[in-house]
């Protein structure tokens, strides 16, 4: 016999939530861009997609679900001697005079004690260690994008007035010209008590579709 909670759960509205479900809301779905469609790779994930790419998918930090390299212990300790060696005391960056210390892109001012002249300028030369495991970036990718979009966008169509309010736009200028002040406090043409800044948008708008300057 079956019980109340199984009786209970059969009639519930709440749809069990099945493996093949839980796929189909994890699959992102790009078809509706063909310029992604055709870069994009399913083995990746949606993040790295955008990163090969050159985009984000985020503009905020992210909060976990990223992947993390992982490094032996013959790695890891290699690493932390390269980064002990190539420290530099805080005290001594400023007074180092050896190119091969300062990093590329830097440079040291030699200064008399006594004037507080510059008398050297030493340019580093020191090659900064860059990040690697990143995945390269399609260049052009953005241009494509720009390029699909004019080709494809719709010609914005000029603002007009609407029909109702046509009428005692054009009656408010016929009568006013351009005192808004006045416009606003007319209780019989301007009903629906338009304020100044309404009246200047609305009343532009009805000038260039009528061709009044």
């Amino acid at each position: 016999m079956v019980s109340v909670r199984k009786r209970k759960m059969a009639r519930s509205s709440v749809k069990k939530n099945t493996r093949r479900t839980k796929d189909k809301q994890r699959a992102p779905k790009i078809a509706h861009h063909p310029v992604l469609r055709a870069k994009w790779d399913k083995n990746l994930t949606l993040k790295q997609n955008y990163e090969k790419l050159g985009l984000t998918s985020r503009l905020s930090k992210y909060n976990g679900g990223q992947e993390s390299s992982v490094k032996t212990i013959s790695e890891y300790r290699k690493e932390q001697e390269e980064n002990e060696a190539a420290h530099v005391a805080p005290e001594d960056v400023a007074v180092e005079t050896d190119p091969s210390k300062i990093p590329e892109g830097e440079a040291r001012l030699i200064r008399d004690p006594e004037t507080n002249e510059v008398v050297q300028v030493i340019y580093g030369t020191m090659k900064i260690k860059k990040e690697e495991g990143k995945p390269k970036t399609e260049s052009g990718i953005v241009e494509e994008l720009i390029e699909y979009e004019e080709q494809h966008a719709k010609k914005k169509k000029p603002l007009t007035p609407k029909e109702e309010e046509a009428d005692m736009l054009e009656a408010l200028y016929e009568k006013y010209d351009d005192d808004y002040e006045k416009m606003k406090w007319d209780k019989k043409l301007n009903p629906l008590f338009l304020s100044v800044g309404q009246l200047k948008k609305k009343i532009a708008v009805w000038k260039k579709a009528n061709g009044v300057e």
